[in-house]
């Protein structure tokens, strides 16, 4: 036992000069977050990479998705959701398996612009890009001004497949 009394003693002391190099409990939290976001970013980008591989699309979701931190929304032409990425809890409260067979319009109240929603509708309508800040709601339902950005897409041969929206709080 007395061997290991030294050893302690000396660890001791050699630690406490460390001092300056030990870090916070609080830095692990942090590392702990960017890891678990890095892994969510690496399902997303796989589920796109699969959703996308027929579209005829240029935009660089990939971009959009982990430099912009935008929620990535995809549809049918019916505006039937049937993707969005993980980062849409942060941004309105709701798991992406809550909004999938939803439209947009769940985004929607009350105090929703009707005006901007009908320039949605229109470029729906007309299959053109879109960029609008409109009052959405959250699950709770405060409210979020957000920034969408809306693409048509097509696939290789022509044929209107999705829309697909890129979102940000404003």
């Amino acid at each position: 036992m007395e061997d290991f009394k030294g050893y302690d003693q000396m660890m001791a002391g050699y630690y406490k000069k460390m001092s300056n190099y030990t870090l916070p409990l609080l830095s692990w939290e942090f590392l702990g977050e960017h890891h678990t976001t890095l892994e969510t970013f690496k399902e997303d980008l796989n589920v796109l990479k699969k959703l996308t591989k027929n579209w005829d699309f240029t935009r660089n979701y990939h971009k959009e998705f982990t430099q912009e931190e935008s929620v990535i929304i995809i549809t049918k032409p019916n505006l039937k959701i049937v993707y969005a990425s993980q980062n849409i809890q942060e941004l309105n409260g709701y798991e992406p398996n809550e909004v999938i067979g939803q439209t947009p319009k769940m985004f929607q109240g009350a105090g929703t612009c009707q005006r901007t929603s009908a320039k949605v509708r229109d470029a729906v309508n007309n299959k053109t890009p879109f960029e609008v800040s409109i009052l959405n709601y959250r699950k709770d339902k405060t409210t979020y001004k957000c920034i969408i950005k809306g693409f048509p897409v097509y696939d290789k041969k022509g044929k209107l497949i999705n829309y697909i929206a890129f979102e940000k709080a404003a």
